[in-house]
């Protein structure tokens, strides 16, 4: 058959706006790889850009979906080290939310033979992102002190073991008491419920020196608390807008305290840009994955034709951890 199933905003709106159509069954093109898709993890830049909140980069592919696990099942004529029958997970430029996907191999990491589509699907956006803006723009080091806000999200969630694994101090937000439960339970020594209370005032009350790094999902309406609570020498890495607006800088303080501000999204890097997060978390990670020493925490996983109530658990925040769609 040379159609396939995808599902699709054509315009923009809420969940419901989602719709299943037939498309052409793409073809790889001189360095891509053609996947049969098992899996599609559903990330929070799908739901923003279903409603029409997420302008796409030059040339993509418009359908939803960033991240998928499958089998490879055709490979173009510049594809070197990824060959048919390999089962993988994938990063994508869009079109994971179908029945086939093509994706540049140096973005494909072929997985552990014990690992399912959806296993695959529910790891690479989320440990790439976690990893870049904790690591490679924040310098998280043993011993030094982390807050990771949206605890219960899939990234929040990754970068909580991750820093666990390097030895850092953590502390972390949430809204609502069932997710800071499990939060205590995966060892989150600090749990900040930002409903009842403001989570600045209380973390200085732990941490009256201040933190080394922020992983910040919110923006705009946290900046100044945010800016007031690094330390010497702070990082600080924008990685959501769950905010609006815009926000006043105290630049002096940005300045004495030699404050770092830097912010990251994965899908507007260059093919060899993105080419080398693949590579560095197939080098930290993948490894740490395989041995179970690391694991990321999956909320749901639901039949592709559930796609419109992905959508709503994800923009209620009704998760904690990754939702995926099985084909």
């Amino acid at each position: 058959m040379n159609t396939m199933w995808i599902c699709h905003s054509p315009q923009p709106g809420g969940p419901e706006a989602l719709r299943f159509l037939t498309a052409p069954r793409p073809q790889p093109g001189p360095s891509q790889v053609l996947i049969r898709v098992g899996a599609v993890g559903v990330n929070r830049l799908d739901a923003m850009q279903r409603a029409g909140n997420y302008p796409l980069p030059p040339g993509v592919n418009p359908v939803l979906g960033v991240e998928v696990g499958g089998e490879v099942i055709a490979t173009g004529p510049e594809v070197r080290g990824i060959a048919p029958g390999m089962r993988v997970a994938a990063l994508l430029e869009g079109g994971g939310y179908a029945e086939f996907a093509c994706a540049d191999y140096r973005h494909v990491v072929p997985v552990p033979p014990d690992w399912d589509d959806t296993r695959a699907a529910a790891v690479i956006e989320t440990f790439c992102t976690a990893h870049e803006t904790l690591f490679e723009l924040s310098r998280l080091a043993a011993g030094e002190r982390v807050l990771i806000h949206a605890g219960g999200s899939a990234v929040g969630s990754t970068a909580i073991r991750m820093a666990q694994a390097v030895g850092a101090e953590i502390a972390t937000t949430t809204g609502r008491e069932d997710k800071a439960a499990r939060l205590r339970a995966m060892g989150v020594p600090h749990v900040l419920n930002y409903r009842e209370g403001d989570f600045a005032a209380a973390l200085r009350e732990i941490w009256p020196e201040g933190v080394d790094v922020i992983e910040d999902f919110v923006g705009p309406a946290y900046l100044a608390r945010h800016i007031d609570l690094l330390r010497w020498r702070g990082r600080l890495a924008f990685v959501g807008l769950l905010s609006q607006g815009t926000a006043e800088l105290d630049i002096a303080r940005v300045l004495t305290r030699m404050i770092q501000l830097r912010g990251f999204t994965l899908r507007p890097h260059s093919v060899a840009e993105k080419a080398a997060v693949v590579a560095r978390f197939r080098q930290r990670w993948l490894p740490e994955l395989a041995a179970g020493r690391i694991a990321p925490e999956i909320h749901a996983v639901l039949p592709f034709r559930d796609a419109v109530e992905a959508h709503r658990i994800l923009e209620t925040a009704d998760n904690f951890g990754k939702i995926i769609l099985r084909m």
